[in-house]
């Protein structure tokens, strides 16, 4: 297929991405959620946009200077297109996020929290904020003034300073560092909260006295983090290359400059030049906060029972009935499977400490991403290490923002006995497996075999959508052995029989399931796929898609973010439907259906259908096999497609709205809370505590 005649059917990747932040900038907006949850939607769509200028933007201004600039392939364009483009909608966004604060703050203001600013302040509030600045911020401030002599100093990424103009070319600048970011101060009249910078800005003249600050404001500068680990194919320290890596990224170009208040066109000429930023880069003032940390921070410093009526309830995990007892005996059973955040990782902790004591294992291989802190995983894994067993840790050093915490386990790990190695030249690590070796006395080992859409983090489990997978079929466990020795030979190119291993096999089968489909269409028989990933740009999936939707298979896609296919394009994409999900959890489950009712293949993996995941990961699909298991996916699956309360639906022009709303409206996610509540309300106990009946017995003996 012509890339040319799929120009119409699809997205720029960008835009894609910035169009999921004004979803979850959407969240935010919602007058029916609390105002300290709407706050933390506005801080999550704030550190996105940090993430998207520092990666995207950065890749975007080094392609502007490459000749030949590369040209998009979903619509043409040159990255300076690209770039003029994004800078548009990210500016119409961070416009409409600075109005949707204003409103927050009203309520909250309405609720007894009031936002101040400095220069408003009168009487004993007046008092309060100059002995908070002369008490906790003035002793940690070193105001600089930048001439001739004194250099420009460096601003770290994200920081946040106040800069002053003392002259035609003078400048006076305060890095504000680490300080905190907000102070809740309370008094008769009730609560009320300041921003650091601001005050210090306020105050700022006073710490210049004689030199008298024509303008003051605060700015923040945002760097670029688009850089690619050097490797060598010689022996090196990798962790070490890794450490400098970090370093390195800290100091890169700025790619971004924002101000709390319009600076005068001298003063934003100056710091551009002190900065010495390109054309290219942004800088302007905007009405919404800088930082995304006072969103985080003020729920923590403020009454806790105060803020539990500014806030939802907090929803637990579901203990799940049947992890009692022996874990590993429980999945021998049958295949198990769990689905956070609606039910608790515990299970699967335990199993893995279970493992760490059990004289039957021999071994313990399993793949690490993100790790939270003081993660019960990694101490279960190193117990086992110190317990003689065989553990291999494959440790992602390159876990974009996580490499420092990475490292940090990869010497914990090794210091406990632990065989740590850091995945593969090229290629990113990114697959969720655990293989636990039982040494029964047979010829080979027995298997369990643990295969996930989400990280080994205990956090994140509380947080994201995600499945875990817990099997003991032999096919299985064969596949899985070989993945973690092609891993430790460093080849890419893993041979396996029931699992899709990206890069070799994953974009293969999952084109062949969809051909199976295409078939199946024009055959004439109903033919169906039902994709829920988080990410979709790749182009050969793309036009495979196309292909399905002209056969007349129905696809269904459920894409959280990116997705740079657009349906309902006659002739086209006329059978696909696109739906993005954006509630309190993070939809991260990856989750395949190929077939029509009767004749399903379900699919549960680690990557979505990016090139970087298709081409340059290892990532790990399993078929789900146990019949109790697809059964749960297939219900799963339902409840996904009755979503009409959080499903916004893609239109042909690539735009998303929410359907009318309605009293029966149906959120999945509040739907699969409660349906794993119910499915877990009555502990299952383990075998040995049973009492089994006549009839029990024999169907045990049937099987």
């Amino acid at each position: 297929m012509d890339e040319t005649v799929t120009y119409g059917c699809t997205v720029n990747r960008e835009l894609s991405w910035l169009a999921f932040n004004r979803r979850v900038l959407e969240e935010a907006a919602l007058e029916s959620r609390p105002p300290l949850d709407r706050l933390t939607f506005l801080g999550i769509f704030i550190s996105n946009l940090d993430e998207f200028y520092r990666v995207r933007v950065g890749s975007l201004l080094d392609q502007s200077a490459l000749e030949p600039p590369p040209i998009d392939d979903k619509t043409g364009w040159t990255p300076a297109q690209q770039l003029a483009a994004v800078l548009r909608e990210a500016n119409k966004l961070v416009d409409e996020a600075g109005e949707i604060v204003s409103r927050i703050r009203a309520d909250l203001a309405r609720a007894g929290v009031a936002f101040e600013r400095p220069e408003t302040l009168d009487g004993p509030r007046a008092a309060a904020m100059a002995r908070f600045y002369k008490e906790e911020l003035k002793p940690l401030l070193s105001p600089l003034t930048i001439d001739s002599h004194h250099p420009f100093p460096f601003i770290r990424d994200r920081e946040e300073a106040v800069v002053c103009r003392l002259g035609k070319r003078t400048l006076g600048v305060i890095l504000l560092g680490r300080l905190p970011r907000l102070k809740v101060f309370s008094d008769e009249a009730g609560h009320w909260v300041l921003h650091t910078s601001a005050v210090v800005r306020f105050f700022a003249p006073k710490l210049y006295g004689h030199q008298d600050p024509s303008e003051c404001v605060v700015c923040r500068v945002t760097r670029n983090a688009d850089l690619t680990v050097e490797e060598s194919e010689g022996e090196t320290d990798f962790r070490g290359a890794m450490r400098d890596f970090v370093r390195r990224r800290k100091k890169l170009a700025p790619v971004r400059l924002q101000f709390a208040q319009q600076p005068s066109k001298e003063l934003e000429a100056l710091l551009r030049d002190r900065l010495n930023l390109a054309d290219t880069v942004q800088s302007r003032a905007q009405a919404l906060p800088l930082d995304p940390a006072f969103a985080f921070t003020l729920a923590k410093a403020l009454p806790p029972e105060l803020v539990k009526t500014l806030s939802a309830p907090t929803r637990k995990p579901a203990a799940v009935a049947w992890a009692q007892g022996d874990i590993a005996a429980r999945v021998a059973e049958h295949d198990r499977l769990l689905h956070f955040p609606f039910e608790s990782i515990n299970p699967f902790v335990k199993l893995l400490e279970q493992a760490a004591d059990d004289p039957k294992v021999s071994a313990i291989r399993i793949t690490l991403y993100r790790l939270s802190s003081n993660s019960r995983i990694a101490q279960a894994l190193a117990r086992a290490a110190e317990n003689g067993k065989d553990v291999l840790c494959v440790l992602e050093l390159r876990a974009r923002f996580d490499e420092e915490n990475n490292i940090n386990y990869s010497e914990m790990l090794q210091d406990a006995g632990c065989t740590v190695i850091y995945g593969l030249p090229g290629y990113k690590v990114h697959a969720k497996v655990c293989l636990i070796l039982y040494n029964d006395g047979g010829d080979e080992p027995r298997t369990l075999t643990q295969i996930g859409t989400g990280n080994y983090n205990e956090k994140t489990a509380g947080l994201y959508t995600d499945l875990s997978y817990l099997t003991s079929d032999p096919t299985i466990g064969r596949d899985a052995i070989r993945l973690f020795r092609a891993l430790c030979l460093g080849d890419p190119e893993v041979e396996s029989d029931a699992l899709w291993v990206a890069p070799k096999s994953f974009l293969p089968r999952l084109l062949a399931q969809l051909d199976q489909e295409i078939a199946e269409a024009r055959a004439g028989r109903p033919a169906y796929a039902f994709l829920k990933v988080n990410s979709l740009n790749n182009m050969p999936l793309i036009r495979k898609l196309i292909e399905a939707s002209q056969a007349g298979v129905t696809v269904d896609l459920h894409v959280r973010g990116i997705c740079c296919i657009r349906p309902g394009i006659p002739g086209k994409t006329d059978r696909l439907t696109i739906r993005s999900i954006v509630g309190d959890s993070l939809e991260h489950t990856r989750l395949l259906c190929f077939g029509a009712p009767g004749r399903e293949r379900l699919f549960i993996g680690s990557g979505d259908f990016l090139n970087r995941n298709l081409n340059r990961r290892v990532e790990v699909y399993t078929p789900i096999l146990d019949p109790d298991c697809r059964k749960d996916l297939l219900k799963v699956i339902d409840i996904l497609r009755a979503d009409d309360a959080k499903a916004r639906r893609m239109a042909p022009d690539g735009t998303y709205a929410l359907p009318p709303p309605s009293d029966k409206s149906l959120s999945s996610q509040d739907a699969l809370r409660q349906r794993y509540a119910d499915l877990n309300a009555h502990p299952i106990p383990p075998p040995d505590a049973r009492k089994p009946g006549l009839l029990s017995r024999l169907l045990h003996w049937w099987r």
